[in-house]
């Protein structure tokens, strides 16, 4: 459950390539749908630098921006004198934190699409956190066994502090990032550790050599080559907690009725009646292959995942399984960013926001004899302050405006439900015609 708090993160975009004069507010679980080519990804791919720098290595960027040291700093603090008394060590404000991420993340942007000539103005708004950021120093004296032992003492905003070995050195930025990463994660609360970017397409790619995945990562930038770099990661990893791995692999079995083993860096999937190389496997194993094994390991609650396209390759049945499967996990605080082109997926998703509102209108009872009914888990419901869905309309040839979608009574898909309309109109049109011509041949 999203707590409930006066935080957020806001990215307003005033162009990026097709986009004008929009704006998304971070939730836990964001959806993207509209046409191709109106910028969905551009706008997911976004969202995911954020996290990065929220949960993985961009805080240590921003501060080598700066070109600030703490040993440096620490080098100009008298060696002698009231000790005990704090003293200021370095300051920053949240305005210079939010342009550097505005600038960082265009240019993250450009490396993943391989679109260096990009141009796109963007704004990212941290909301609710304090807008200067003080860190301060003092000498810490503790006597123990008749030894006095001595600490420095890096203290941020007078909320957090970080204790050191007494002038050690080599610390670079590390209590800086350490302090203002640790804090920006709990105000915002985000658990997330890192970030795993699943790009449309990803089934090829997993099946690759070792040759096939080196030529991809000697290649310049791209989000291909930072999903391979996340995929090897994962492979890598060992489980961290065993109650995870075993609860998050039997959904990752309902998935794909197997599991998938690595032996020498290769993927083979397991089934009943036996083991094959995942080059042999179907489509959809491939493509939910990397999700499986985050599932497997248990690790899935470690990351924020882009997942674009949840939906390739897969069975309508399999496609709602997904969406079962994405909804538990953000009841377990998971945070996904997804793009979406079909319908079954969204009235899945759809289905179980309504039925949170239903079991807060009917009784126990009635609301369990509905789900049983109707093949629902009574458990499986989805709030809708987790949600932000957002439509990409096309407005004009060349531009796109992001609408925002109220989530109450579930996300409207009305292109969706157009198409549909127009084809099964068209398609009894086609038959009651194709039916005429019989009668006529009779």
């Amino acid at each position: 459950m999203e707590p409930r708090n006066t935080t957020s993160i806001e990215l307003y975009i005033d162009s990026l390539g097709p986009i004008r004069n929009s704006q998304i507010v971070l939730k836990p679980f964001l959806v993207f749908s509209g046409e191709s080519g109106t910028g969905k990804s551009y706008t997911a791919l976004l969202v995911h630098y954020l996290y990065k720098v929220i949960c993985y290595d961009g805080i240590l960027e921003f501060f080598n921006h700066l070109k600030v040291s703490y040993d440096e700093l620490l080098k100009q603090e008298p060696s002698q004198g009231a000790e005990t008394k704090e003293k200021l060590l370095y300051q920053f404000t949240l305005s210079q934190f939010e342009e550097w991420c505005n600038a960082s993340a265009l240019n993250y942007l450009k490396e993943m699409l391989g679109n260096y000539s990009l141009e796109g103005k963007i704004s990212i708004k941290f909301q609710g956190i304090p807008s200067s950021y003080t860190f301060r120093y003092k000498r810490e004296t503790v006597e123990m066994n008749g030894e006095k032992i001595y600490s420095d003492v890096i203290t941020l905003n007078e909320t957090s502090s970080l204790r050191l070995p007494f002038r050690s050195s080599e610390w670079g930025k590390l209590p800086f990032t350490a302090l203002f990463g640790t804090y920006l994660k709990t105000s915002l609360h985000i658990p997330q550790e890192s970030t795993f970017i699943l790009p449309p397409s990803r089934g090829g790619l997993v099946s690759l050599s070792d040759t096939g995945r080196n030529a991809f990562m000697t290649a310049p930038g791209g989000m291909y080559k930072e999903f391979i770099s996340d995929f090897s990661d994962l492979k890598a990893a060992q489980p961290k907690n065993v109650d995870a791995e075993k609860r998050y692999s039997q959904l990752s079995q309902s998935l794909i009725k197997g599991k998938i083993n690595i032996k020498d860096n290769d993927l083979y999937y397991e089934q009943a009646f036996g083991e094959i190389p995942i080059t042999a496997g179907a489509a959809s194993v491939k493509e939910l292959a990397p999700f499986v094994l985050m599932l497997q390991k248990g690790l899935i609650g470690d990351y924020s995942v882009m997942f674009e396209e949840p939906e390739t390759n897969l069975h309508p049945e399999l496609q709602i399984r997904v969406a079962d499967t994405l909804v538990y996990l953000l009841q377990q605080g998971c945070r996904f960013q997804i793009t979406t082109h079909s319908d079954y997926f969204l009235r899945r998703i759809n289905d179980l926001i309504r039925l949170d509102i239903l079991k807060n209108k009917l009784t126990t009872e009635a609301y369990q004899e509905l789900c049983y009914a109707h093949h629902y888990l009574p458990e499986l419901t989805l709030d809708k302050r987790l949600i932000g869905a957002y439509y990409f309309k096309r407005t004009s040839e060349t531009e796109v405006h992001i609408i925002h979608q109220e989530a109450g009574n579930g996300i409207p898909f009305d292109t969706f439900q157009s198409v549909l309309h127009n084809q099964l109109k068209d398609s009894s049109y086609i038959y009651d015609k194709m039916c005429e011509s019989d009668e006529t041949v009779d």
